[in-house]
């Protein structure tokens, strides 16, 4: 067993490791997921229009059962999904870098000049699903093998099937390959919704203690010699064993494995130990 910061490499001697690490009870900093600029704006959407139903050829931009903090308020976000539509689409590849240009015995086609259906499908090729992406790429990007929508069809359609083809579109020329080979998309429709959990840092800390403390009660006296070298490491360090598990490691972990974890996209579980609240991680490592 040994002390080490968080940061430590492995050694010779020490080639894989499991790690318990302590660090103060704070849901408020914790618990809420910092959001993308295209999340945020789903989320406002959400907040101003008291919930959306959204249509997307993606997954759900926002999990459902994460936090949010909006203006010192604390929302849940809740996730339905409606349904799910199999579209048909084309096998597409699409290509950009910055100072990209057609060759000179290329015709480039302007964006606003195609039928819909083309224009529809450039949309998720360059942009992703809705709330998925931050603006247009910058410097490249580069897609392939991937699914363009054509839910009407392709007998209006400019792109499909002619080969490649030169596509100028907010000053980037694009170079595009949509086939006439048929591919389904699902298109998912999901119902968006955010309850007020709590009104206040005090409010939340109450809410979370409610529902994900843990209270580590009658422990072994292994248990407790690794969770007092995990305090004692302080917040920038942990408790850590090299190679094999100790007792106490390995009887800890069985224990929190059978109580549900904080929310995703975090990890761990919160603890009341010795009176004093901690989120408590386990975790392994190898080398």
């Amino acid at each position: 067993m040994s002390v080490q910061p968080s940061d430590s490499p492995p050694t010779p001697e020490c080639v894989r490791g499991s790690t318990v690490s302590l660090s103060p009870f704070s849901p408020s900093k914790q618990f809420p997921t910092t959001l993308q600029p295209s999340q945020q704006r789903l989320f406002d959407r959400i907040i101003a229009e008291d919930g959306v139903e959204l249509e997307t050829f993606g997954r759900p931009p926002i999990q459902d059962g994460q936090f949010v903090s909006h203006e010192a308020t604390i929302y849940r976000i809740e996730v339905d999904q409606l349904g799910t539509e199999m579209v048909s689409g084309r096998t597409a590849a699409l290509s950009w870098e910055k100072g990209q240009s057609a060759p000179s015995d290329e015709t480039v086609t302007e964006y606003s000049t195609l039928p819909d259906a083309d224009q529809n499908a450039l949309d998720l090729l360059v942009h992703g699903p809705e709330y998925s992406r931050d603006g247009l790429p910058t410097t490249g990007m580069s897609v392939s093998n991937a699914p363009a929508p054509y839910p009407d069809g392709t007998a209006d359609s400019a792109l499909v099937g002619v080969g490649t083809t030169w596509v100028e579109w907010d000053n980037r020329v694009y170079e595009v390959t949509i086939t006439d080979e048929e591919e389904l998309l699902a298109h998912r429709t999901y119902d968006y919704s955010a309850t007020q959990v709590a009104a206040s840092e005090a409010e939340f800390r109450a809410f979370v203690a409610d529902r994900f403390l843990v209270s580590l009660d009658d422990l072994s006296n292994e248990e407790q010699s690794v969770l007092e070298t995990a305090i004692e490491a302080g917040e920038d360090g942990h408790y850590q064993d090299c190679n094999e598990p100790s007792p106490g490691y390995k009887q800890l972990r069985k224990r929190m494995e059978g109580y549900p974890g904080i929310p995703s996209p975090r990890s761990g579980w919160y603890v009341a130990y010795e009176g004093e609240r901690y989120l408590l991680n386990i975790s392994g490592w190898v080398y």
